[in-house]
């Protein structure tokens, strides 16, 4: 009997069995321990509260793009990365078209958004977010006499201290491009995307640093920053926030000898120091196939809200333990999360100078040759700045190959 019904049960669902036809289809991409919490949430919280019925399903993220130009895709779906994709196909609601949209947006940051936004219109509630933060080793840098860097002329000083005890700075290259260009003042792309920025004098100063702290300093590309940061090779790096998850299981024999604080910064002419960095974010869509948007959008205000999202993260972290702290987009579910008062205070310090990176058609491409204009400078010693160019050329023509796919001016 268990091998027959094996043909007919549909394992993707995570559901009560209620609802029928008229439920809401939701789809999430994440883990099954994820999904039958938030089924559990949905039957406790949301529908005795609402009286709407929700039809969860767990499935593959892949499964959603095809699953939605073949006009088989649900009403919403959760954690959705690349929803500009969607976006500039027409698949997903604009919510901006939500009367209460105004008030639901003042429980994020605006950067949270940045990703979301295609020409003037919001197509996602956030989330997740996540940023880059320093975290450094308190004995460490005690015994070799070394304050916690706090802007990118304490990175550099610092840099042949630690190599003269045979230790290294963790500085992912692309997080360490992004923070800098941020912080002088330039940006990934011009206007709402007609042509990458890369070639302003602040882009190509920037580009010029970035190189010479792997050419010039001999700073690692590739590691694994938690095995080295817990054995004290690395005992200063850039990393996401959500790296504190893994420390905390991973490493509980440096407990209590490691932090984080925000990222080290640059002076500017009055003084002040700047800690732009970009931020990661996830959404949860609309499909525009929808015939149910009035509810979905009463399940999306529900999920994105403060306290549905501050109760997944806690019951998570009780499911899976500290490894599974929540990156909340939610800036009153982030308060409501286990966080330290000293650790809470070092996440808003950093989070009101993050960034969002604005998603533009032919955006994939940007990435590309950038880090081919950085291996051809590393590998092969050429020119920085003439380098840069070649490529930011090869970058606006095929930003404005898509431009012209979608319609959009190329001018």
């Amino acid at each position: 009997m268990a091998f027959l019904k094996s043909f007919t049960e549909d394992y993707n669902a995570v559901d009560s069995g209620e609802g029928g036809g008229q439920a809401v289809t939701v789809w999430i991409g994440s883990g099954r321990d994820q999904a039958q919490l938030l089924r559990s949430m949905i039957d406790s919280m949301f529908t005795p509260e609402t009286g709407i019925e929700i039809d969860l399903q767990l499935v593959n993220p892949a499964v959603v793009m095809p699953a939605t130009l073949a006009g088989k895709g649900p009403d919403v779906a959760l954690s959705m990365p690349d929803i500009i994709n969607f976006a500039m196909r027409g698949a997903v609601q604009d919510l901006t078209a939500f009367p209460d949209f105004g008030e639901v947006r003042s429980q994020f940051m605006d950067s949270a958004f940045t990703g979301f936004t295609y020409r003037n219109g919001i197509y996602a509630l956030p989330e997740t977010q996540s940023f880059p933060m320093l975290f450094y080793r308190k004995d460490i840098l005690d015994n070799l006499g070394l304050e916690v860097p706090d802007t990118w002329e304490d990175m550099y000083r610092i840099i042949p201290e630690l190599q003269k005890n045979n230790m290294e700075l963790a500085l992912p290259f692309t997080i360490v491009f992004e923070t800098m260009l941020y912080q002088a003042g330039g940006a990934y792309y011009q206007g709402d995307g007609i042509a990458t920025d890369l070639d302003s004098p602040a882009g190509i100063e920037t580009f010029r640093k970035w190189t010479e702290l792997y050419t010039n300093y001999k700073l690692p590309l590739e590691f694994d920053f938690i095995n080295r940061f817990r054995t004290g090779e690395m005992p200063i790096g850039i990393a996401d926030y959500t790296t504190y998850n893994f420390l905390k299981i991973f490493a509980p024999e440096i407990r209590g000898q490691w932090d984080f604080t925000p990222l080290p910064g640059t002076k500017q002419a009055d003084g002040t120091i700047r800690r732009d960095a970009l931020t990661t974010a996830t959404g949860t869509v609309i499909f525009n196939n929808s015939d149910r948007k009035e509810a979905a959008w009463t399940f999306l205000k529900w999920w994105t809200g403060a306290e549905a999202q501050a109760t997944f993260g806690r019951e998570m972290e009780a499911i899976l333990g500290e490894s599974a702290r929540y990156a909340a987009a939610n800036l009153e579910a982030i308060r409501m999360l286990p966080w330290s008062s000293r650790e809470y205070r070092s996440l808003m310090d950093q989070f009101e100078w993050i960034r969002g990176r604005p998603a533009v058609p032919g955006g994939y491409s940007l990435d590309r040759h950038l880090n081919n204009a950085f291996y051809e400078v590393y590998n092969d010693g050429s020119e920085p700045r003439e380098t840069l160019e070649n490529y930011v050329r090869t970058i606006n023509e095929e930003i404005t190959i898509k431009r012209k796919e979608f319609n959009l001016p190329t001018k």
